[in-house]
């Protein structure tokens, strides 16, 4: 049995990594055929044509787009990912910089969806077509159709009238002097340095952005459960469970929550690694400056290895997720583990 998860495991991976192959040769192939020479960007319009040509020589841009490519998967794989044009660094130290950032207030965006988008959805399931219900699918739709970025200056708005002293801006305040501590994770490095103080102002400045990236996980995941807990409602183990006097409560939450759960978890992989490139506007809206930032920068301004590193990190992140909710959508279901399901 373990070596059938084995090989099932081999042949997932197997996929995921040819997966990222393709992602990575179409992304790198587009980012060379659009308008805008790199070389040229980086020298500025006062460079002669014979600096831009030496420097295009020197940085590979001369060469067929197959061997560019070639050069760039042999370097990556050795964890050179190239440098960058507008940091000057090189990308895999910007991307251990920038990125914790990002991670952390997508993790919080999860949290929040969790914890209000799946009880949301049991409560409107379990009072179907009542006021609860309404207000809850007026919520859900609100949450799906208005963009993130309309959320962010809103709650900016509203705090700012109603909440002055909330802070609006930044990851902490500047004033405390964070710990560049070993993760990059503020919330983390703070406990790990004693630091109570910088703890709460990072979650404070946190919980805004936060709050309006997840809404729109919110409403989709909320009309999700929704739905699964009504089909499920009507099945016929729950209405024998009904007519033997078991109270619905207790059907709700030990038969049916977990079995509900399958789909919100499904949506919730695949809203984990599209936080990622959703994040960017809510980032600059609140200067959070993170990793999702760093990518629209690397976009304007045609910085080709750090786009190229946002990709395969984003590709990797979706990938991973993926493969996690797969596991623990496997383990709440055994019909449906690594895909066995009718077989």
């Amino acid at each position: 049995m373990h070596l059938r998860y084995l090989e099932i495991f081999v042949r997932r991976l197997a996929g995921f990594v040819l997966v990222l192959f393709v992602l990575s040769l179409m992304i790198f192939v587009l980012a060379r055929v659009v308008p805008g020479d790199p070389a040229r960007m980086t020298l500025g319009p006062s460079a002669t044509q014979d600096q831009v040509d030496q420097l295009r020589a020197r940085m590979g841009l001369d060469q067929p787009i197959l061997v560019q490519y070639g050069r760039y998967i042999g370097k990556a794989l050795q964890g050179d990912l190239g440098d960058s044009i507008v940091s000057g660094n090189p990308v895999s130290r910007d991307i251990r910089e920038f990125l914790p950032a990002t991670l952390e207030l997508i993790i919080a965006t999860v949290i929040i969806e969790l914890v209000f988008a799946i009880p949301l959805g049991v409560i409107t399931a379990r009072y179907r077509n009542s006021w609860i219900d309404n207000a809850g699918r007026l919520f859900s739709l609100v949450g799906v159709t208005i963009p993130a970025f309309l959320f962010a200056i809103t709650l900016q708005l509203v705090a700012a009238r109603f909440f002055p002293s909330w802070p609006i801006l930044g990851r902490v305040d500047y004033n405390l002097g964070a710990p560049s501590g070993p993760t990059g994770f503020l919330l983390v490095d703070a406990v790990l340095a004693g630091r109570g103080d910088v703890f709460l102002s990072a979650l404070a400045h946190l919980a805004l952005p936060a709050t309006a990236l997840a809404m729109a996980g919110i409403g989709q995941i909320t009309r999700i459960t929704r739905s699964a807990m009504i089909d499920n409602l009507r099945r016929d183990h729950v209405l024998t469970l009904k007519s033997f006097g078991v109270p619905e409560p207790v059907i709700v939450f030990r038969y049916l929550l977990k079995l509900s759960s399958i789909a919100p978890l499904t949506i919730m992989g695949l809203e984990f690694a599209s936080l990622i490139g959703n994040a960017f506007v809510v980032e600059m809206v609140f200067s959070w400056g993170g990793f999702a930032s760093y990518g629209l920068t690397a976009i304007l301004q045609k910085d080709l290895n750090a786009l190229m590193a946002v990709v395969l990190v984003s590709g990797v992140f979706f990938i991973v997720a993926n493969l996690v909710i797969d596991i623990v959508v496997s383990i709440i279901d055994p019909r449906l583990r690594f895909g066995e399901a009718g077989q």
